[in-house]
């Protein structure tokens, strides 16, 4: 009995550095989150770990995932925290819609960092963040 606590005890710890061992996304933001075409936006995503956790972030626009651009987010480098942002302009041409900016993360090992709820997406499966373009 005391043999079948110890490695089941075991196999507990194991699953939890396991799993533990993938950052998580724990916020993104957009500012401002109206823009016009020609304004300046500014997005944010903190996850869990350190930077050096993370090879590559980067948005895609859900709507257009092959004709849109695709943002990548630098680590900032001025946070302790596993921060990567980037600065944009809304393009002059961007129609008057709403627009899902999927997060895109792959973590050092190559493999792509999921966030429940955003299994099922075709483009950014760590998380999103919405930026309406008004005229």
């Amino acid at each position: 009995m005391k043999n079948l606590l110890l490695i089941t005890l075991a196999l507990l710890v194991a699953t939890t550095f396991v799993f533990a061992g993938q950052p998580k996304l724990v916020e993104a933001t957009l500012d401002p989150t109206t823009a016009s075409a020609g304004d300046s936006i500014k997005v944010a995503v903190e996850f869990s770990g350190k930077k050096a956790d993370i090879k590559k972030v980067f948005l895609t626009v859900r709507e257009y995932p092959d004709e849109g651009p695709t943002i990548y987010l630098k680590a900032c480098e001025k946070s302790d925290k596993n921060v990567w942002g980037s600065a944009q302009r809304v393009p002059w041409d961007a129609p008057a819609e709403t627009f899902h900016l999927d997060i895109t993360a792959i973590d050092k090992d190559g493999k792509e960092i999921v966030t429940k709820g955003y299994e099922n997406n075709y483009t950014g499966k760590a998380g999103s963040v919405t930026l309406k373009v008004t005229w």
